[in-house]
């Protein structure tokens, strides 16, 4: 328990000092292991980074990464906008709900909340603005819309939670599939109420045959998701050979249907982007991989656990508490890291109240995955603000209505875990 203790107290004191986190697991790994553990060589640390992220299934995070960085090139995030806009268009306040519409979608191509938030608001918050929407809200609503991408199938999140919890990767991605349009639902209600009483102004009347058409055109759009997870479900192709395939798809859908003309200086800059993004998760992966293990030696686990069963034993209050914990976890962690730290810790507390392992592992990732539009280290809120040109303290208080939208989105999936099952249990006939 001593041990545990010090553990804990000694990553958590690193982190709130400022250090980077990866720097900060390392850290707390080495002293750890140093002082506490003095029998283990602290030589097996880096042993243990690289055998982290040598694992196959983690080849397609870059490939998700770069396959979505060359679709944000092409006309079909154009083509989004159009469908989202024949969907709800005619509702006062369009454009706000257009937002949310066309995260849901993205998400399906890029599986990135933060490359939701570059792509949907370079093009949207200056549009929002120009239709009289306060720079503070349009910011507002494209970053915390822009969550979803991490929770609606492909998702990267969701691919490091099966790992981390030794569960289906198809299992999870079709988990999340109901929790990602009810995010979406929720925060439409809050859209469309803001609208009507701020007066905004539908878009212009849309026949059905334009509707129609919009749809045919968009075909190559909306058809990504359907190809990747169709291939997957059918044992075509794995979920790494489905990121490869995302990228070819860019690659000869963009020039042949859309007309996209790669330019050769985008590519090599959106190359760098893309290699620095993913050196940055890659090497917070094996960080993390690394603290878990040490968490799993000085039996945090079992400290964490049995302190929780000292206040309850209630399955209602523990599930409440875990899901309080992912959401201050969220706003100081990455959800990447932070599922592979403490699926370990919080796995077997779930396991002991009954909840499933996809289920446990679906309501964590949603959980973490609020913490990106909220301070001090939300992603996405950096990337909004840069976009916008507004402080972060400037949009919050708009962003609030949205996030306690996903909040009860949290606990409702989180209560009635047919939500996550149901899609899955159908699939996959289990």
């Amino acid at each position: 328990m001593v041990t545990a203790t010090v553990v804990l107290v000694l990553f958590f004191v690193t982190m709130l000092m400022g250090m980077p986190l990866a720097y900060s697991m390392l850290l707390t790994s080495f002293i750890t292991l140093h002082w506490l553990h003095p029998d283990i060589p602290t030589i097996i640390l880096p042993q243990r980074v690289f055998g982290g992220v040598n694992n196959f299934i983690l080849l397609c995070i870059p490939f998700f990464i770069v396959a979505g960085d060359l679709m944000s090139m092409t006309k079909l995030f154009d083509q989004l906008i159009d469908v989202a806009n024949a969907i709800i268009g005619r509702v006062k306040g369009a454009l706000s709900h257009v937002v949310i519409l066309v995260a849901m979608f993205f998400a399906g191509i890029t599986g990135s909340a933060v490359a939701d938030t570059s792509a949907v608001g370079s093009l949207l918050i200056p549009a929002m603005i120009k239709q009289g929407y306060r720079k503070q809200y349009a910011t507002a609503v494209v970053v915390v819309a822009s969550t979803i991408g991490v929770i609606i199938p492909p998702s990267n999140s969701m691919i490091v939670a099966a790992l981390a919890t030794s569960t289906s990767v198809a299992y999870l991605l079709l988990g999340g599939i109901i929790p990602g349009v009810l995010a979406a639902m929720a925060m439409l209600v809050w859209s469309i109420y803001y609208g009507i009483t701020r007066g905004f102004p539908a878009s212009e009347p849309m026949s059905w045959r334009q509707r129609a058409w919009i749809f045919w055109r968009s075909i190559p759009a909306l058809g990504i998701p359907v190809i990747l997870m169709g291939g997957m479900l059918s044992g075509i192709v794995t979920p790494t050979e489905a990121a490869d395939m995302s990228i070819f798809y860019a690659l000869i859908i963009g020039p042949l249907v859309l007309g996209w003309k790669p330019n050769w200086r985008q590519l090599y800059e959106s190359s760098l982007v893309v290699v620095g993004r993913v050196s940055a998760v890659m090497l917070c992966v094996g960080a993390s991989l690394v603290l878990g293990w040490i968490f799993a030696i000085s039996e945090v686990p079992e400290a964490v656990g049995g302190f929780i069963q000292s206040l309850t034993t209630s399955p209602i209050l523990i599930t409440a508490g875990m899901l309080v914990t992912y959401l201050i976890i969220g706003c100081f962690m990455d959800p990447i890291p932070a599922i592979l730290i403490f699926s370990p810790i919080f796995q077997p507390i779930a396991a002991g109240i009954g909840i499933s392992p996809e289920h446990f592992a679906v309501v964590m990732v949603f959980g973490l995955t609020i913490g990106l539009a909220t301070p001090p280290v939300g992603s996405c809120l950096y990337v909004g603000a840069a976009l916008s040109g507004l402080g972060i303290d400037e949009f919050t208080r708009d962003m609030i209505p949205y996030i306690l939208a996903m909040t009860v989105i949290l606990f409702v999936i989180a209560y009635a875990p047919a939500l996550v099952t149901s899609i899955p249990n159908l699939v996959l006939h289990r």
